[in-house]
């Protein structure tokens, strides 16, 4: 069965990833049937997932389900190259981990683990109930040939989404609500030769900056993508950075075009642009954010897990896309 499953999934070119896949050009949004919405993965969670950043190792491990079958679960998490082959298969613990409403946390059983050193497209696509979810596709590339004989190692990293996809999340000051950016940055967004660098956040609106990160945060290392989250202030320079005043919520809900424009501090080089746009007042979703987007398997699930907490919760997100 999961052959035939990954079959139908190359077969609406799930496995051609690309930067720049244009999923805001999607067809509008098909009624969910009356049974409900199906599971989905979160996206945030499959980005947890555990890539070596030099051996080409990944590491499946727990995930979080939102539409979370009631009963047992029945589930599996296959990783296929770009022609649908299956090169691992791993099976869901039937009982979930924790449960908050429509979402629960799983479990691969374990060892879950596949070592890859072939460049090129591969998927991560999981199986719930028989029906493909969601899916995670990933690029492959080598950064040592091994040739150095003083340092013979072949070395690999996974780049993908990370590059393409961030979210707002609400934070609060003074009783305020203030949106935070939340992205992920890794190895690959480094000039070439550096292993380590900061960036800058700025936020246009109509092509004028009204707010800022601070110059003194935000952190590029020479690793796997990792996530990131960075507050914007009103314009300041760097010596009123300790007194910087939040742009809240009411600054970001002006009816315009948005960019939230992420800077290496070093060169000044782009590496993210986050658009979006406000009318009457709330930010437009992306297409894929929505309830009977298709393909189901990129569906994005509009909720992150809460970060840092003790409990087991869900915050609303606002995800977006980098130009």
């Amino acid at each position: 069965m999961l052959k035939n499953l990954v079959s139908v999934c190359v077969a609406v070119s799930c496995l051609a990833w690309h930067p720049a896949l244009a999923q805001d050009d999607a067809p509008a949004p098909k009624p969910e049937a009356k049974a409900g919405p199906r599971p989905a993965v979160t996206l945030d969670s499959m980005f947890g997932t555990y890539f070596d950043q030099s051996n080409g190792l990944i590491r499946l491990d727990e995930y979080d389900i939102a539409f979370a079958p009631k009963d047992t679960f029945k589930a599996s998490v296959a990783v296929t190259d770009a022609d649908g082959t299956v090169i691992k298969n791993f099976p869901f613990f039937e009982d979930y981990r924790f449960r908050e409403g429509v979402f629960a946390k799983a479990m691969v059983q374990g060892p879950a683990d596949v070592t890859l050193t072939e460049p090129g497209v591969y998927n991560i696509v999981f199986i719930i109930d028989g029906e493909i979810a969601s899916r995670l596709p990933v690029v492959l590339e080598e950064t040592s040939a091994g040739d150095d004989p003083f340092n013979p190692e072949k070395t690999y990293r996974y780049y993908g989404l990370w590059g393409v996809y961030g979210f707002l999340t609400m934070g609060q000051t003074n009783d305020t609500d203030w949106p935070q950016l939340n992205f992920w940055v890794g190895s690959r967004d480094l000039a070439e030769g550096k292993d380590k660098d900061m960036f800058f956040v700025t936020l246009e609106r109509d092509g004028e900056v009204i707010g800022h990160s601070k110059r003194t945060q935000g952190y590029i290392s020479n690793e796997h993508y990792r996530h990131v989250d960075s507050k914007i202030y009103k314009p300041h320079d760097e010596r009123h950075s300790p007194n910087a005043e939040a742009l809240t919520i009411e600054e970001w809900t002006k009816d315009g075009t948005y960019s939230l424009n992420v800077s290496r501090k070093s060169d000044n080089q782009l590496i993210r642009r986050f658009g979006f746009t406000v009318v009457d007042g709330k930010i437009q979703e992306l297409p894929a954010t929505k309830l009977g987007f298709e393909p189901r398997m990129d569906y994005i699930v509009p909720r992150v897990v809460k970060r840092g907490g003790n409990r087991y919760e869900f915050l609303p997100a606002t995800w977006l896309k980098s130009e």
